[in-house]
């Protein structure tokens, strides 16, 4: 017969580090048969959201900028952190996304769908990521950038980007291609943009 995994109790725990950008806790934790594992780092991250804007026309708004930590300019989909701003709204994740696509691009969108909620790394982060499809959109100011921001707004084929992310030819962000497929699989099974 097959055992069910049993949680760890936590028998000390201590914020190790904090900043604006994370919080890293430290737990002193043991497995259910004993086993201390001390200590065990969690990131503490405010929650995420993705915004994947689609076109009338099938095509992706997606967005360019260097990501520190690769060193690189990468391509992606709307993305950043509920904000203490977004938190007085009744659905903070949902307020997030409106505001990231309307700094980051310039464009609001008649219709937000929720289609995917994720862990982003449930072993090491404490945090929620939920994906939003925008639909109508519709070019309503200039970008509103942090300082430390450069973002290039350019649109693509959908079908064209899974192709090159299939293929290797595209490298992105791990949420960003599950955000991507969900938005695929959302319009399939939806009969598109309707």
């Amino acid at each position: 017969m097959e055992r069910d995994p049993k949680p760890w109790s936590v028998t000390a725990s201590r914020i190790t580090y904090q900043d604006r950008w994370i919080k890293v806790r430290s737990d002193d934790c043991l497995t259910a048969d004993g086993t201390l594992v001390a200590p065990f780092h969690v990131l503490e991250y405010p929650d995420w959201i993705n915004v994947v804007p689609v076109m009338p026309d099938g095509r992706v708004l997606l967005v360019r900028e260097y990501r520190h930590g690769r060193g690189e300019i990468v391509l992606g989909v709307v993305a950043g952190g509920v904000e203490e701003s977004d938190r007085r709204s009744d659905d903070p994740a949902m307020e997030a996304a409106k505001r990231e696509l309307l700094e980051e691009t310039g464009y609001e969108a008649d219709r937000f769908v929720k289609i995917l909620v994720t862990h982003p790394n449930s072993a090491t982060h404490n945090n929620i990521h939920t994906t939003y499809l925008a639909l109508g959109l519709n070019k309503v100011a200039e970008q509103s950038l942090d300082e430390s921001e450069d973002v290039q707004v350019l649109f693509r084929p959908l079908d064209d980007v899974l192709r090159d992310l299939q293929s290797g030819a595209l490298i992105m962000q791990g949420m960003h291609v599950a955000a991507l497929y969900a938005a695929a699989h959302w319009l399939k099974i939806n009969g598109g943009l309707k």
